[in-house]
């Protein structure tokens, strides 16, 4: 029972060391949550640029995968600066300041724009309106999402009367 127990700790104690506890490297991310939707509206309102929200969850395998091999090295790309602002939606969250100054629940936030289910992109208008459809869940090839993702940034960029584009 004792070299049980020791083999138990000891495998616990290496698996982030071979990669198997991918979990929490996974977490770790330059896409920034966002607490305060009103100010990250001054923002857009301002560059006059639209908002993509990814809606996730803690402990969702594939939010976590559409980070890791999508998001993130949209945020690492030229192309993306000054075009687009990312967002996590967190909903594990509890509350978060709504586009209209008001402390809301993040699955309040959420439902209004249909992305309970994670995860979910949702393309916003510096007011907080829908200004593209959202895309949920991941796809089977998730190479396919980089074209999905511009071919609606592109469009709400051309909504909100800015020229910039986004290509390849």
């Amino acid at each position: 029972m004792k070299i049980s127990r020791r083999l138990l700790l000891s495998a616990a104690l290496l698996l982030p060391l071979f990669g198997l506890g991918a979990c929490e490297a996974a977490k770790s991310s330059d896409l920034l949550t966002v607490t305060d939707l009103s100010t990250l509206a001054q923002e857009a309102q301002t560059a006059r640029l639209p908002i993509l929200l990814v809606a996730t969850a803690p402990d969702c395998r594939y939010c976590h995968q559409l980070e890791r091999d999508v998001i993130q090295p949209m945020l690492k790309n030229k192309q993306y600066q000054q075009k687009v602002l990312m967002r996590r939606l967190d909903l594990g969250q509890d509350t978060i300041v709504d586009f209209d100054g008001q402390r809301k629940e993040s699955m309040r936030v959420a439902k209004r724009y249909k992305a309970q289910l994670t995860p979910t992109i949702v393309f916003l208008a510096p007011d907080g309106d829908i200004i593209e459809d959202r895309i949920l869940g991941v796809v089977a090839d998730i190479d396919q999402y980089g074209g999905m993702i511009d071919a609606r940034l592109n469009s709400a960029l051309a909504k909100l009367g800015n020229p910039t584009r986004i290509t390849h």
